[in-house]
């Protein structure tokens, strides 16, 4: 599992898991990149300011709310919304096909964007066809796509930049992702990397390998549906390339639902704290301090209750 400076460095600098790449300052450094382009908004805007702004921008705008009981954005709790603008132009120099802000609970919580506006804005080294920069907006860009993402901290921990956001390609109604939380068949411990790491770039959005000084080997599989949304998984291979463990990245604001998923395919949780729910003989733990799933084998369910029991 990568702690949160891990994952900022691998989201923002491409170093440690995206390997050696140089990547560079935003010139918006400051400023923010969604105020340069969208006029003044920023993270946690609510959808009135949001709208305010971009209907002077936008050729039409249209709004998506999200049924209560069809919810599955990482980062909403009790409401999703999103706003679709279209033909959109800030200083007749970014020109966007297609912007979408999504809003978790009333604010804005993810920007996607389409169109040749983002190559004006796409100047930092890339890795397989994203660019990763420090600005506070956390921008992230798909250049092939002409796509780009801005991420608040919550939405770096589940790396949304590698969803597919369906809003962006016409779609108005929620998306029926896989709503089971059972652990994906093609994840067996003990299955060798070398079987498994081509099964897997076939199965994900993204897949990237991460070696380890102690000879150890992690896969980072974006885009794999779990528990109701495409997501990251992180799967750990022992010295000896054997699958060892599993890290399911997730998000606070969905821990009720996942917790539910987790509960239909497990049964009640076998053990509760403040920090963990343990379902399946040890095997499979619900974090809440970090918004994370740890799925361990067998051989490991023993070390994994007594770190727990210890604390």
């Amino acid at each position: 599992m990568m702690d949160t400076k891990e994952k900022r460095l691998f989201l923002l600098r491409g170093t440690m898991v995206l390997g050696a790449i140089m990547i560079g300052l935003s010139p918006w450094d400051g400023l923010g990149q969604i105020g340069e382009l969208f006029g003044e908004i920023k993270m946690s805007d609510s959808p009135e300011t949001v709208m305010k702004s971009m209907e002077k921008l936008c050729g039409s705008i249209q709004k998506i709310e999200v049924n209560p009981e069809e919810i599955t954005f990482p980062l909403a709790q009790f409401t999703e919304q999103h706003l679709v603008c279209t033909d959109c132009s800030r200083y007749d120099y970014y020109l966007f096909d297609k912007v979408v802000f999504t809003f978790s609970d009333g604010r804005l919580s993810f920007v996607s964007a389409k169109g040749e506006g983002v190559s004006k804005i796409s100047d930092i080294e890339f890795y397989k066809g994203y660019k990763f920069y420090t600005g506070k907006d956390n921008m992230v860009i798909k250049e092939k796509e002409n796509e780009a993402f801005f991420l608040t901290e919550e939405g770096l921990h589940t790396n949304l930049f590698a969803w597919k956001n369906p809003y962006l390609n016409n779609v108005t109604v929620a998306p029926k992702y896989t709503a089971s939380a059972e652990i994906p068949e093609v994840f067996k411990f003990g299955a060798l990397l070398r079987e498994l790491e081509p099964r897997l770039e076939e199965m994900t959005t993204l897949l990237d390998k991460r070696e380890f000084p102690n000879g150890e080997t992690q896969l980072n599989c974006f885009g794999m549906e779990y528990a109701g949304f495409p997501r990251k998984i992180e799967a750990k291979f022992n010295v000896e390339g054997k699958l060892y463990l599993l890290w399911i990245l997730t998000a606070k604001q969905e821990e009720s639902r996942v917790k539910k998923a987790l509960v239909k395919a497990y049964g009640t949780p076998i053990f509760v704290n403040d920090t963990w729910e343990v379902f399946r003989d040890w095997q499979i733990s619900l974090r809440k301090d970090k918004p994370e799933i740890l799925v361990v084998s067998k051989e490991g369910t023993d070390k994994h209750k007594k770190e727990i029991m210890e604390k």
